[in-house]
């Protein structure tokens, strides 16, 4: 069972990985463009596949990470809070019948998530959503984001964490009354 959890992990791992590296560089780029940041792209020398992008003033890169990282936490939040909410309310063991039988009727019961799915999903993306905080955090210290971002990323985090454990319990009890 444990090495299943692991694998399952893994595979729901992949996907937000991938979002959040296109959210930062989606991120990064944008701001640049909006900004007219200039900047030029180089072979990485560490790792020969990703490319290095450097600034030509320390504010135009500070500006532009701090975009990116803004927009990397909202990538991390809005996946987080689409799990959420999918746990929240359409979740297999707690969901009202007749909000089941409307969603029946609209062809939209896919949404509606067993705890397997849903629990390995939501730890996925609050570990995301956690390890940015974490980045953003380090980076404030290292004052290249606003600590601003900081401190409202750690705010929504911490409440989508109470959110989802409020979640857990209740499909704790709802286990014990069966």
């Amino acid at each position: 069972m444990l090495s299943k959890s692991i694998i399952k992990l893994i595979d729901e791992a992949i996907i937000p990985a991938v979002v959040l590296i296109i959210g930062k560089m989606l991120g990064l780029f944008v701001a640049s463009s909006l900004f007219h940041l200039s900047f030029t792209v180089k072979n990485a020398q560490i790792f020969w596949i990703l490319p290095r992008v450097s600034f030509t003033t320390l504010s135009d890169y500070i500006k532009a990470e701090n975009y990116s990282n803004l927009t990397m936490f909202m990538v991390a939040m809005l996946g987080t809070l689409y799990v959420i909410v999918r746990a929240h309310f359409f979740h297999e063991s707690h969901i009202t019948p007749k909000l089941h039988a409307k969603l029946v009727s609209l062809n939209l019961d896919r949404i509606v998530a067993p705890s397997y799915h849903i629990y390995h999903q939501a730890a996925i993306w609050l570990t995301f959503l956690w390890l940015t905080v974490i980045f953003l955090a380090i980076s404030s210290f290292l004052k290249i984001t606003y600590p601003q971002i900081s401190i409202m990323a750690f705010i929504i985090a911490a409440n989508f964490s109470w959110v989802f454990a409020m979640d857990i319990e209740r499909e704790i009890e709802i286990s014990k009354e069966i």
